[in-house]
């Protein structure tokens, strides 16, 4: 099976631990993927709320320097960038130069918090996209790199919607009729994406899989993805499994359960969608996003 992957925090785990990619105890190491006949995986720098300014570039610059020390690439390993949260850029345009030397695939604008940019999900006034975020969004548009819109707050959603050229996407939300976290994507927010050509990560956190997260399992993966497609998101839907940067189910230990899952929605969705979810939806967005412009 091929598996495309939008959303790992297993750089920042191997930045702050000072480890690799081949830690067993993580969800994802390199000696983990070997099933897989191709293996496409986004690893996201995850810059913490609490971090500002200097420090958040510094660990960005830190987890640069790990990702470059321990990337495979291969016909079948595939291995790419992204940020978690732009606050690295410390309130300067100038910093997307960064984004840009370091082939940054994707921004996640916020995190939970605020940043200069906007307010993410867990705000308590939200207050939506800043003239700085404006600036920041349209600059990484010109250069080609994808606006995620995934932790957002309702408010800052839409204001991207409002001044994106290309689609965006949400590399790792599930749908908020299923579970009602703040972090999950409403059925106008879905339909706004598919209808713009954006993406949609599923999310295997327990906590966005079910309102009670101690009986969360495979299971409510497969009934985020039965709305998602009931919605029209065959072309959609992709995976954004958060590995190592949450809890999990107790039925997915990490990415060598992904080809059991991979099964269980051959069995629910047949093989053609369950194949367009797992990698080519993933992989046709990323191959047009660089001739958008």
């Amino acid at each position: 099976m091929e598996y495309f992957d939008l959303h790992c925090d297993t750089l920042y785990k191997a930045t702050i631990d000072g480890s690799d990619f081949n830690n067993k105890e993580y969800h994802i190491s390199l000696d983990k993927t070997e099933s897989f006949d191709k293996w496409v995986q986004l690893f996201a720098i995850w810059i913490p709320d609490d971090l500002k300014g200097c420090k958040a570039t510094e660990l960005f610059n830190n987890a640069i320097e790990v990702f470059n020390n321990n990337c495979v690439y291969s016909d079948s390993k595939i291995m790419h960038l992204a940020v978690e949260n732009a606050s690295m850029l410390a309130g300067s345009l100038d910093n997307i130069n960064l984004l840009v030397e370091n082939h940054i695939r994707y921004v996640t604008l916020t995190w939970n918090g605020e940043n200069e940019l906007g307010c993410g999900a867990s705000c308590n006034n939200s207050f939506g996209i800043t003239s700085f975020g404006k600036e920041v969004v349209r600059e990484l548009e010109k250069n080609n790199i994808a606006v995620d819109v995934s932790h957002a707050s309702d408010k800052l959603f839409y204001d991207v919607i409002d001044i994106v050229k290309n689609p965006v996407i949400a590399t790792h939300s599930n749908s908020r009729s299923i579970c009602k976290a703040p972090r999950n994507l409403t059925d106008d927010q879905f339909k706004i994406i598919r209808d713009m050509g954006g993406i949609v990560g599923l999310n295997f956190y327990k906590g966005f899989l079910n309102d009670n997260e101690v009986k969360a399992s495979i299971d409510d993966l497969l009934r985020h993805a039965d709305h998602f497609l009931n919605l029209g998101g065959e072309n959609t839907l992709a995976i954004g499994s958060d590995f190592d940067g949450a809890d999990m189910p107790e039925d997915i230990y990490g990415i060598d359960t992904v080809p059991a899952i991979y099964k269980r929605f051959c069995d629910e969705f047949g093989a053609k969608v369950t194949k367009k979810v797992f990698f080519d939806n993933a992989n046709m967005y990323f191959t047009n996003f660089d001739i958008i412009l």
